[in-house]
Order: C-alpha cells, then structure tokens, then sequence
C-alpha cells in the first residue's frame, strides 16, 4: 500500500455538511456508548484525482468489553444505508470510515480490513474528529493506513496523517454566516428557522448593497475619480457574463415557482422535524 496515491497525487476535500452529521449521530447516540462510527461517502475525479468526503451515515456497533481491538457491525444495517444513499446519489462511491475521539482506535485495524473491500481502490481514508471540542476546536483530522514491517517477517499497519482542505460553497457560506450571526446574537426564544423569509430579505440587502459598491467604483472610474484596475475589470465582466439575460416577465415566473418550491421544502422540514421529537420523545419514555 502506497502513501504517495493519496498525499501526493490527491487533493482530499471535506465539505462541512460531513461534520455536522458527525456532531448530530454523537448527539443521538445510545446513552451507554461513548463514541461513534460510520461509513464516509464522496467521489474522486478521474481525471485529477481530488477527492471530496461530500457525505457520511453512521454504522450501528459494539466494541468488545475485553478486547478494544475487536469491533462488531451491522454489516446489514450498512449495506442497506449504502444502497439507499446511492439510489439518491449515485456518483456517491464509499471512501472509507469516520470515528469520533481524540486517537485513532485500536478497532481500526479491523474497520481498514472491512472498508479496504468496500472501497473501489482498495484504499479507505479515516476520518476522526474530537467530539469533545478540546480548545473549542472540533480538530478533523485524515488518516490512511499504510503496511509497515520487514519483508518475510511480520508486518502491520500505520494510520499516517493526510494533509486535507475543508471546502466551504455559495451555500455553505451562507448557511455557517446565519449561524454565527445567531451565536453572536443575544439569546432569546427559538422560533422558525426561516420566519417570515428573513434570510431572503437579509440576503437581498447584502446583494443591494455590493451592487451599489460596484455601480460606485465603475462611476468614480468614469469620472476619472479612480484608476482602473485590470483584474477588477475582469472580475466583474466574470460576473457580469455569468448572469444569463432573462426578461422580467419570465425572470418573475421563475422566481414565484422558486418561492413555492422552497414553502414546500420548508413544509416538509417541519414535519421531518416533529416526527424526530416525537420518536425522540417515545424513546426517552421507554428508557424510562
């Protein structure tokens, strides 16, 4: 096994919706289990090699009071999560496992044996992130295993550090920006997540305002006020460009569709949501 496939020839990604999934399966574990485990799901460029860890679900467990090293799965509970996420998303492939705390287990020797026959190329990535927010830092760090010993004599595995980005899109921007604006916030009673499409207003005024920057720098350019700047001429023209023309009329027709769309998805969160409280709420009357 070769550690030069991946730190030098691959770009490996993680987008943020990974962590959060991480942070809410902790959240909803079984009271007696200390940490959680699951598979990491992503795809790999063929022509560049990147790889994004874009998704994860986690594997029901048991670790073996007398031996650390040895790991139970429902091997079932798996393969059904695995097809079902891929009938959704089918360019979605297996890239190997997450666990939570601060040190790779010693079960993972045999969770790199089972994911090494899941995986395409035989090479599962290890993603492990401190739940415990130790320096208020969740600290996501990668790891693949790679075969260490003498040639005839025995051998086994070291986990090694792989250097990792984490990728923040249009929408996650916006999504982590809502969030902290709310953290900084005074606290104050939970409402809605949307009420009354405030996110859209607020995003509305900020879009407003960068046009009147724009719009004031290309006058004060006109006006001789400022020098021209190349590269900024070519970022608007970018921007510009990437706009497609719509007529208003139409541009209307999209936009109505677009607000029904999301009233529907809000909806449908909404009852996703009352029905996790309501099986939450069971379960806790049950345990009791």
């Amino acid at each position: 096994m070769s550690l030069s496939n991946y730190s030098l020839q691959s770009k490996v990604v993680l987008h943020p919706l990974v962590m959060f999934q991480i942070v809410d399966a902790y959240e909803r574990r079984p009271k007696d289990d200390t940490q959680v485990m699951g598979t990491l799901l992503g795809t790999v460029a063929g022509n560049t090699g990147r790889i994004d860890i874009t998704s994860c679900y986690s594997v029901v467990h048991r670790l073996h009071a007398d031996d650390s090293s040895h790991i139970d799965l429902d091997l079932r509970y798996d393969s059904d999560m695995c097809q079902l996420t891929q009938f959704s998303y089918p360019q979605e492939k297996v890239l190997g496992w997450f666990s939570t705390g601060s040190h790779v287990s010693e079960a993972a020797v045999e969770l790199h044996e089972y994911y090494a026959r899941r995986c395409q190329n035989g090479q599962p990535l290890h993603l492990l992130m401190d739940t415990s927010l130790r320096g208020k830092l969740m600290n996501p760090r990668l790891f693949c295993a790679v075969q260490t010993g003498v040639p005839g004599g025995t051998k086994g595995l070291l986990f090694t550090l792989l250097p990792m980005e984490i990728y923040f899109g249009s929408a996650e921007t916006v999504a982590l920006r809502h969030m902290k604006k709310q953290c900084l916030s005074q606290a104050k009673a939970a409402g809605p997540t949307v009420p009354q499409f405030k996110q859209v207003v607020e995003s509305t005024k900020e879009l407003l305002l960068r046009l009147d920057l724009m719009l004031s720098y290309i006058n004060d350019v006109l006006n001789y006020k400022k020098l021209p700047d190349n590269s900024v001429g070519r970022a608007l023209h970018d921007a510009l460009t990437a706009v497609p023309p719509v007529e208003s009329e139409r541009f209307r027709h999209m936009f109505n569709n677009k607000v029904r769309d999301l009233l529907m998805s809000m909806t449908l969160s909404s009852l996703v949501k009352n029905q996790l409280e309501l099986g939450e709420q069971m379960s806790n009357m049950s345990d009791a």
